[in-house]
């Protein structure tokens, strides 16, 4: 690598690690990927975002402001093209797992009112029915997607291409669309 390329990357990974709320310097950003709203997110240690993810900390949309919150524990593995959205909050526990295209939001475009409907989607306003929180120690498979307002239990699986409306107990594996409890891996 010449000296100039090499220069070219240490600028290209300094603005990649600028502007997050918590960002240690353990934990590995992949590029490319997108970032939206930094100051809101927080990395703990030893973290890992694979390439083309999507984490995106929304405080406006059109005349609607937020304060959201996007915060991961440490040692949080992310696969590449993970999407996740907050306009109020996503929070993961440490040791998590997740697996390829995966996509977390706590909000939809609208609240699905009959007025609403005669609106283009992307006119709506941002709607969030509550945070998402995912314990510590959870794998989340492939293609798996987690829906708004869901609390997801400490050392629970996430089955692929799961479609989770709903809590999931700890130690539970949750599969199918709706997902539900398909498994329970450790007794209460």
């Amino acid at each position: 690598m010449t000296l100039f390329a090499r220069i070219i990357r240490k600028i290209k990974v300094r603005r990649l690690r600028s502007g997050f709320h918590n960002l240690s310097g353990n934990t590995i950003l992949s590029w490319p990927a997108l970032y939206k709203g930094r100051r809101y997110i927080t990395f703990g240690e030893h973290c890992y975002v694979g390439t083309h993810c999507r984490i995106e900390a929304w405080d406006s949309y059109g005349e609607q402001r937020f304060t959201p919150r996007i915060t991961f524990g440490d040692r949080c593995r992310i696969a590449g093209n993970a999407h996740i959205g907050a306009i109020d909050a996503i929070t993961f526990g440490d040791d998590v797992l997740m697996g390829r295209d995966v996509f977390i939001t706590d909000h939809a475009h609208g609240d699905s009112s009959a007025q609403q409907q005669t609106m283009a989607p992307d006119d709506r306003p941002l709607y969030s029915k509550g945070p998402v929180t995912i314990g510590d120690r959870v794998w989340i498979c492939e293609h798996a997607i987690i829906l708004p307002n869901v609390t997801i239990g400490d050392g629970a699986i996430i089955a692929a291409g799961a479609v989770v409306t709903k809590d999931v107990p700890p130690g539970c594996v949750a599969a199918g669309n709706p997902a539900r409890v398909v498994r329970r891996i450790v007794e209460d």
